[in-house]
């Protein structure tokens, strides 16, 4: 089969940025670029446009400054929207009604109700679609899925997951939109849901929840291009997340999702508990699709003293003691295995209509902590 043409808008000629390591460096690794092709490019304006296609090899005649045009060319089959969170539904948009396949960034839309429009249209077009919370596909959690699935933890009966970063008080100007919560990217709807949505995915939906969106840090600075920091300014998000909840499953949750100053160091801690069996995620950010946890297993024998050689995979030494799960490393890091999992047609990709469930998510989070009321969704 031809490789799927992609037409990436945000791709910029700048080497560091999001879209070029997130996006087009894994799309030109083996074998991924085998089953697509970087066609076009989209930037906002004629001359960002033509710098990016030139920086990435291709025609100019393949560089857009408007979501129509990079979804009317004939040779884009998949438009992918790499950009700030508030743009994400007018660039969307288009492709959709020219009902090509579309891959977004989480947030989907900004806010539930553009995600809603989004996932209604792209059903109504019948287009496949994609949606960047590839946390739950990288080995790490595939290689929990197994185990969990396997039945060797036995009924899970809770879940306890803490992680911390500074990334959200230490944030470079560029992404200072980031501190208006009308923009819909935030500390909640971003590190925290990456962390929520293999939690659900491995161990399924809250029931319901209790949580807590608290602001710790009154005050953040920008970093600016030269490394200097700007002045103070006030923060206008919620910087701590605790949650406290129930899943469908019967297991009990409790969540907490912080921010940090470079004092201390980033911090993921996930334990899933069983009847038989138990799991932890140990590493040092919860954004654990681009660092890689180690994965530890604590379980009891079946067969007390029947000797190393006949004990069951997922069995351990001694209870109550961590030993180290080995898994084999992603072939295509973070983004890339969302478009590995988009050319398979594996039913695991997060698609329009997944993502409106996380922002539904997001909207009982938000509800529970300014009413102090119990939420589902």
């Amino acid at each position: 089969m031809a490789p799927i043409g992609v037409g990436i808008i945000g791709l910029s000629a700048d080497q560091s940025a999001w879209a070029t390591s997130a996006h087009f460096a894994p799309l030109q690794s083996a074998p991924l670029n085998e089953k697509f092709k970087l066609v076009a490019v989209g930037t906002s304006s004629p001359e960002t446009a033509r710098k990016a296609a030139e920086a990435h090899g291709l025609s100019v005649d393949k560089a857009y400054s408007s979501p129509e045009a990079i979804a009317d060319d004939k040779d884009v089959d998949l438009v992918v929207v790499s950009v700030k969170t508030p743009l994400h539904k007018q660039l969307a948009l288009p492709a959709l009604h020219a009902k090509k396949s579309v891959f977004v960034e989480w947030p989907l839309g900004n806010g539930l109700e553009e995600a809603e429009e989004l996932a209604a249209l792209a059903k109504k077009q019948g287009v496949k679609t994609a949606v960047g919370l590839q946390a739950r596909l990288v080995p790490s959690v595939q290689k929990a899925k197994s185990i969990i699935d396997s039945g060797a933890l036995g009924r899970i009966t809770g879940t306890t997951l803490i992680g911390s970063s500074s990334l959200f008080i230490n944030m470079s100007v560029k992404n200072s939109y980031t501190n208006d919560p009308k923009n819909g990217a935030n500390f909640l709807t971003i590190p925290t849901l990456h962390a929520l949505d293999p939690l659900c995915y491995l161990l399924g939906e809250f029931k319901s929840l209790n949580a807590t969106a608290t602001t710790n840090f009154p005050e953040v600075r920008f970093t600016q291009a030269d490394g200097s920091r700007t002045e103070p300014v006030k923060s206008n998000i919620a910087d701590t997340v605790s949650i406290q909840g129930v899943l469908e499953s019967g297991a009990s949750v409790n969540f907490v999702s912080s921010s940090t100053t470079e004092a201390t160091p980033g911090r993921f801690e996930w334990i899933i508990s069983g009847e038989e069996g138990s799991l932890k995620f140990e590493g040092p950010s919860q954004f654990i699709a681009m660092t890689t946890p180690t994965l530890y297993h604590s379980a009891l024998s079946k067969e007390e003293g029947k000797g190393e050689e006949n004990k069951g995979p997922y069995e351990t030494k001694e209870a109550g003691k961590w030993e180290e799960i080995k898994f084999g490393k992603g072939p295509f890091g973070g983004i890339g295995e969302v478009y590995a999992a988009f050319a398979e047609g594996n039913k695991d990709l997060v698609d329009f209509d997944e993502a409106v469930k996380r922002h539904k998510m997001v909207e009982a989070i938000f509800r529970s902590s300014k009413n102090g009321t119990r939420e589902s969704y």
